[in-house]
């Protein structure tokens, strides 16, 4: 199949829409030669047979001993489990790769024991597939037990994702990212001071850098939604948790096709050494840039595969924000530079975010800057190739303003999603996340209790603040120079009991001028 930059574009600006997501005509035209196409299980027949192979696979790995190292268990136990969690990254910039090379396991693993050599992971489009696929929920197949079943899941057959978390205005903004550590989550802290050596152990900091749209929402909330081993960090047990994650690494496939990854060494040339197995028990040991190209690594989500590192060359617009973004992560305590203004508030009465009583931290900022970003003039509206590219140049020429909401101390975070507004006055439960002044939603996935003999890890969250701050005081003639950052918990499932809470160490909001 030949697919056009002008597709992939257009693809992207809709995938919300389903344009990008399960397309038959062009599965049945892939061209030979072609690596195995991940395919989304809404395309597939409970009988197809890259079903068959998946059942086949994992029930070959489920019935080998937990201390076989190509067992169902030990894979499981590689991303974590009740006792160890300290080889999976979550909130920090090596995320996305690292589990690139994890489903890869599976796939390689899966070929081998079932000699189905096309076989790949085919992926759960949660955006335009809001259930469970049915392949999973149903705990017989064919009148034997069905191996991808898990009967710990909290969601039920007919629950339904919402807007809120995989929707299209949520698949949009995480596309419309342009740099990698506010796409992909940023480069980990330890006391302020960024990472600054290729040391293993900066791999698993957890929850240690600024979780962006894409870790944040969709990735921690449906494995919340689905609940169960899925909420836990022995999410890897639930045979969907690879179909979930193929989802996430499609979206990352498809904002390559547009955006460059980061070109830090220390991202670059960071090895993930001895973290997975080949299919003969061997280890396999990728450094981040043997990871960039899925073609290269045997499989496709039938895009065109980015030359080298990353795409083309973005505009001078979308370079020059690139470079200011990547100066505020890397920076130690970074409270001004060129282009760069940075305001903190301390949570200093240890406050927390409640069901019933949102928490709201102010944040005094220079209202010349808050009025720069209110008046720059709003990107066109519409999901069209030409408005989608106008759009991302159009927002990377203005200011921008991003929230940092640092060291979230949480309780019931399985069941609790988190919605941040901002200078709300009526907030509560009830305000629809329609409303002017809702910014985003996060949700905190994982343990937090400080496995491996680490300490608690306490997550921080990026979020921009720059299209609610246009709709509230585009036409406002004056401004507070104060902007009160709200958090609202809300919970997932009322049978679950309530809503967890928050209690950040305090919030930063920074200004990011051209």
């Amino acid at each position: 199949m030949t697919v056009s930059r002008r597709d992939v574009l257009l693809q992207g600006s809709v995938i919300g829409a389903g344009l990008i997501a399960a397309n038959t005509a062009g599965i049945e035209a892939l061209a030979q030669g072609q690596p195995p196409l991940r395919q989304s299980l809404a395309n597939l027949q409970l009988n197809d047979p890259v079903l068959q192979a998946w059942r086949d696979g994992v029930a070959q790995m489920k019935a080998k001993p937990a201390n076989d190292p190509i067992s169902w268990a030990s894979f499981a136990a590689i991303h974590g489990n009740a006792s160890n969690f300290n080889l999976c990254p979550h909130g920090n910039w090596y995320f996305l790769p690292w589990h690139r090379a994890f489903l890869l396991m599976y796939e390689r693993t899966v070929r081998q024991l079932t000699r189905h050599n096309d076989f790949a992971l085919p992926y759960w489009d949660w955006t335009n597939n809001r259930q469970m696929p049915a392949a999973f929920t149903q705990p017989t197949y064919n009148g034997a037990p069905n191996p991808l079943f898990e009967p710990q899941r909290d969601a039920s057959p007919t629950d339904s994702l919402t807007d809120e978390i995989v929707g299209q205005g949520v698949i949009n903004t995480i596309l419309g990212q342009t740099d990698f550590e506010t796409f992909g989550t940023s480069r980990p802290r330890r006391n302020g001071s960024p990472q600054d050596s290729l040391d293993q152990s900066w791999i698993n900091c957890e929850f240690c850098g600024d979780s962006g749209t894409l870790e944040s929402n969709p990735h921690n909330n449906v494995h919340n939604f689905v609940g169960g081993l899925m909420g836990s960090s022995q999410s890897a047990l639930d045979p969907i948790f690879m179909m979930h994650h193929c989802n996430i690494d499609r979206i990352w496939a498809l904002w390559n096709a547009n955006n460059q990854n980061s070109s830090d060494p220390l991202w670059t040339n960071m090895t993930f050494q001895q973290n997975f197995y080949n299919p003969d028990g061997s280890f396999y040991s990728p450094k981040v840039s043997d990871l960039y190209s899925p073609e290269t690594l045997g499989y496709t989500y039938g895009l065109p595969a980015p030359a080298g590192p990353a795409a083309a060359a973005p505009p001078a617009a979308i370079m020059a924000l690139n470079d200011k973004l990547r100066t505020l992560f890397a920076t130690p305590n970074l409270r001004g530079g060129a282009g760069i203004q940075t305001f903190a508030a301390q949570n200093a009465q240890n406050a927390t975010a409640t069901a019933e009583r949102p928490l709201e931290i102010p944040v005094e900022v220079d209202r010349s800057l808050l009025s720069a970003v209110a008046r720059h003039p709003a990107p066109s509206s519409g999901n069209e190739l030409l408005n989608f590219n106008a759009a991302r140049e159009q927002r990377a020429s203005g200011p921008r303003a991003l929230a940092f909401i640092r060291d979230i101390a949480v309780t019931q975070h399985k069941n609790t999603f988190y919605r941040v507004f901002i200078d709300c006055d009526y907030l509560s439960q009830a305000t629809p996340v329609s409303d002017p002044h809702y910014v985003g939603t996060f949700g905190i996935f994982g343990e937090h209790a400080g496995h491996g003999g680490k300490p608690a890890a306490a997550p921080s969250m990026a979020v921009d603040l720059t299209g609610t701050i246009k709709r509230l005081y585009g036409s406002a003639t004056e401004h507070s120079g104060r902007i009160l950052v709200q958090i609202q918990p809300v919970t997932i499932r009322a049978k679950a009991g309530p809503a967890g809470t928050a209690a950040p160490n305090r919030v930063e909001v920074a200004f990011v001028s051209p």
